[in-house]
Formats: structure tokens, C-alpha cells, sequence
């Protein structure tokens, strides 16, 4: 169900804009070359049951992130850019005991997590038109820091500062984390209000190159301004 209430919201927002841009002023035309731009990038990553060796999953609920960066129009389809996102959700992973142990008592275990994962990214676009309304195409490959949120046995130190007793530090559990290679591609509409300000929304699909290459379906809305 979510997974289809994302989906109509997305063909909402790409037949809005198709309405917009039949208004479109002629004026406009061309408005983004040589232009560099800014923009915030709110994204929905539908949810995934990632499998491990051995039986073992982690079931990744349904997220959203936050994400901003720039970009520079080369013309009036080409487009590079660089951005950042990050995001925080719960998870369920199942854990299964040794096969070289054959103790009959060891059973699957689940557990409940926090995963955090930050990402950055470099990006290539091509709208098709250089109408200021535009489907367009693009492609990204960057790199994604995790937090499993998974206690590895170790004890660091951290600290804070606390209202009171002012700079403080103590032990932290440390937990699993690694910085893995991302890529993926996605479809989208483009519609730019005037010389200054445009909106954006696609949908497309990521991958994290580990040994199993999970994907996620991703939906992205970009608001940004020209400059």
C-alpha cells in the first residue's frame, strides 16, 4: 500500500507540472545555460529485506531524507552537480547461529536497530528539451557511509557537553559501520518557474556495491533556485 500511494503521488506531481507547462511564457526559453544552481532534495526509500549468508536479514523499513546541493547548467541539457543526504530509520535484522555449531538450542535471532547512513554524490543530467519543461534523465555514483547501529564488543570513548556539569566524557558502545560505493539512475520531470526558481521530481533506483548489490527504489522532489 505504500508502495502504491508513492507511486500515485509521483504521477500527481509529473501531470501538475505537464499542466504548468503548457502556460509556459516563451520568455523562459533557455533559461538555465551557463547557470548555476542550489537546491534542497527531500527523498522517500522504499522499504527492503536485504539477504545475508547463511539465512541471516535485515528488513529495512520505509525512509525519508533530507538532501541539498549545487549543480552548474553546461547548457540547456547538460547538467552536473554534487549533493549530500543523509537519513535515520529503524530496521529488523535476524540473526542465525554458527552452521558449524550443532548445538539443537541455537535458534534464528531478531533484533531491533537504528541504521543511519549519510551519502554523497556526483551527478549527471540530461534534460531532453530546452523548453523550460522537460523530462530528463540522470545518472549518480558517490559514496555511503553506514551506522548499522549493531554493538561490536568494543568500548570507545565519547563526550558531550551537559547542561550543569559542562564537557563530559564517558565509554560508548561501538558499533558496526563502513563506507561502501553507490550508483544508480533515475527518470524524472523538470519545470523551471522562471530565470531564478525551478522544481523537479523523479523516480529512479540506487544500488550499494556489496556482495549481495542491494537496490532501492528511491523517489526524490527537488525545489532549487538559478543563479
Amino acid at each position: 500500500m505504500p508502495y502504491r500511494a508513492s507511486t500515485n503521488l509521483i504521477k500527481l506531481s509529473f501531470i501538475l507540472l505537464a499542466v504548468i507547462s503548457t502556460n509556459a511564457d516563451a520568455a523562459f526559453y533557455d533559461s538555465r545555460v551557463e547557470k548555476w544552481e542550489f537546491y534542497l532534495a527531500p527523498q522517500i526509500t522504499n522499504s527492503k529485506v536485504i539477504e545475508f549468508d547463511n539465512g541471516a536479514q535485515a528488513s529495512l523499513n520505509k525512509r525519508s531524507s533530507i538532501g541539498f546541493g549545487m549543480g552548474y547548467n553546461i547548457n540547456s541539457h547538460i547538467e552536473l552537480s554534487l549533493d549530500f543526504s543523509s537519513s535515520n530509520s529503524n530496521y529488523t535484522s535476524t540473526s542465525v547461529p554458527d552452521p558449524a555449531n550443532s548445538d539443537p538450542s541455537q535458534t534464528p535471532v531478531t533484533n531491533s536497530h537504528s541504521l543511519y547512513t549519510s551519502s554523497i554524490n556526483f551527478g549527471f543530467t540530461f534534460n531532453f528539451l530546452s523548453t523550460p519543461f522537460t523530462p530528463y534523465v540522470t545518472g549518480n555514483i558517490g559514496s555511503t557511509y553506514i551506522d548499522s547501529g549493531i554493538l561490536t564488543g568494543n568500548v570507545g570513548t565519547g563526550c558531550w557537553w551537559y547542561p550543569y556539569w559542562g564537557y563530559v566524557c564517558g565509554p560508548v558502545a561501538q558499533t558496526f559501520t563502513s563506507t561502501e560505493l553507490n550508483y544508480g539512475a533515475a527518470l524524472g520531470l523538470r519545470y523551471d518557474f522562471n530565470r531564478k526558481l525551478f522544481i523537479k521530481g523523479q523516480a529512479g533506483k540506487n544500488y550499494l556495491d556489496t556482495a549481495n548489490t542491494p537496490d532501492f527504489i528511491t523517489y526524490r522532489f527537488i525545489f532549487g533556485f538559478m543563479f
